[in-house]
């Protein structure tokens, strides 16, 4: 089994486990789901460099905490058509800060990115390590907690050093939207 695989199934198991009391959690609590899209910064130059898209299965406890798995698929191109691929599954630590109209939260995680060059590089596919940071914010469309907007902006650092472009270990930015869509308790 792919490394990727063995990541994405041990992180569904820890997701699942573990119960909070209908008392401890926010009205629109439990488990979600969303989807979000957007671009993707690399190594300290300030351009779009790709698209990301990313999928996210998550469970809030309380009213100002949840864990949620993201697994996401970019494409950097430099403005140039280059074809770096990158496959990325995240185990991210969200506090929220439930304000009335929004919910800003601070995002911390860890997980597993695979990348795929274009011909021509001397190192074609790989895999590595990866650390998140982040801030966004939540704001319901459809009250109360049906269906919320998303606005995400992460600092990814991955372990691959292999000076390609796109891959010298300076870090990634990421800035997305999306829509999340709660369900269960």
């Amino acid at each position: 089994m792919r490394p990727m695989a063995w990541c994405a199934a041990l992180l569904l198991a820890l997701l699942g486990h573990g119960r909070a009391s209908a008392a401890d959690i926010a009205p629109w609590s439990g488990w979600y789901a969303g989807v979000r899209g957007g671009i993707v910064v690399t190594d300290q130059d300030y351009d779009n460099d790709g698209t990301n898209y990313a999928i996210d299965v998550g469970r809030r406890w309380r009213e100002d905490y949840a864990f949620e798995i993201s697994i996401s698929r970019e494409r950097l191109d430099f403005g140039i058509d280059y074809g770096l691929v990158h496959r990325t599954v995240e185990f991210n630590l969200v506090t929220i800060n439930p304000e009335p109209l929004w919910h800003p939260y601070l995002l911390a995680g860890i997980g597993y990115i695979e990348f795929d060059a274009p011909a021509g590089q001397p190192i074609r596919h790989g895999g590595n390590a990866l650390f998140n940071l982040g801030v966004g914010g939540t704001w319901e469309l459809l009250p109360p907690g049906r269906v919320l907007a998303r606005l995400d902006l992460r600092f990814r650092y991955d372990l691959n050093d292999t000076n390609q472009p796109g891959q010298a270990g300076f870090g990634d930015g990421l800035l997305t939207v999306g829509l999340v869509v709660p369900f269960g308790r």
